[in-house]
């Protein structure tokens, strides 16, 4: 049961890989559902052999991941960050890159931060001022990369004696 379930994943990774190459019309849903049925059925059962059991997890989790992955290719052609070339296969669109934070926001942010430190009584001088935008924009590009490209926008605040920064998503 086991090589017909791998043989089952190996023929429907190969039909996908049809779909995604546009050799295929149409996404194959019906020997999808027919895989992801027989993987529910055989979870339920109880494999007593420890190496049948560690390598129906191992097909479990291949399937999954590979479900994952088709479903994502999926989104983002429907979303149009994937496009169809004339010969039929997937192709990311090229965008313009949007930056994650205003330089000139980012400037200013920068000058007050140090000027906040210099209310507080903490040492700090101009000189301080490209590595703290560097640290600041590495931070933006993080927060915007996990937000979805979001614009991200820094408030300096003075909270217990203490300056702050919090990034807030536009």
């Amino acid at each position: 049961m086991l090589d017909q379930l791998e043989s089952a994943m190996s023929d429907l990774k190969h039909e996908y890989d049809l779909f995604f190459n546009g050799k295929r019309r149409a996404e194959p849903m019906k020997e999808r559902k027919g895989l992801e049925m027989k993987l529910l059925a055989l979870s339920r059962r109880a494999i007593i052999n420890n190496t049948d059991q560690l390598r129906f997890n191992n097909i479990s989790g291949r399937y999954w991941t590979y479900a994952n992955l088709w479903t994502r290719t999926l989104r983002d052609l429907e979303e149009g960050r994937l496009r169809r070339d004339s010969a039929g296969a997937l192709a990311r669109v090229p965008g313009e890159r949007k930056e994650p934070v205003d330089p000139v926001h980012l400037e200013r942010v920068a000058a007050e931060l140090l000027a906040a430190r210099r209310s507080c009584g903490i040492a700090g001088d101009a000189s301080e001022g490209p590595a703290l935008r560097e640290t600041l924009y590495a931070r933006a590009l993080e927060i915007s990369s996990s937000a979805g490209g979001k614009t991200v926008e820094f408030r300096v605040t003075v909270e217990e004696g203490k300056p702050k920064i919090k990034a807030v998503l536009r």
